[in-house]
């Protein structure tokens, strides 16, 4: 086994099937993209409980954007995120 293997990294796709049309569709995609690193397990059913709906239809709704939940979902899912690192920070 030789250490000098070269590899290539392959750009991962993204998980938002919503094509963005303009430089301001694309940068919520990259908020979006950025908020899903910030996300742990168990986030899903806290904001289908915040915003009254089950947690798989949060994490649709989170994935389809501009769709009838999605920005309701992504609201809850910020607010859990920051209470997290509120909390990790006392």
């Amino acid at each position: 086994m030789s250490t000098n293997t070269k590899t290539v990294k392959i750009p991962t796709r993204s998980r938002f099937k919503y094509i963005p049309k303009n430089e301001d569709e694309q940068q919520h995609i990259n908020v979006l993209e950025g908020i899903l690193k910030d996300k742990r397990s168990g986030d899903w059913k806290l904001v289908g409980e915040m915003v009254g709906i089950s947690s798989a239809s949060a994490e649709k709704a989170f994935f389809r954007v501009f769709q009838k939940h999605h920005f309701d979902v992504v609201d809850a899912l910020k607010e859990v995120i920051e209470k997290r690192k509120e909390l990790l920070i006392k």
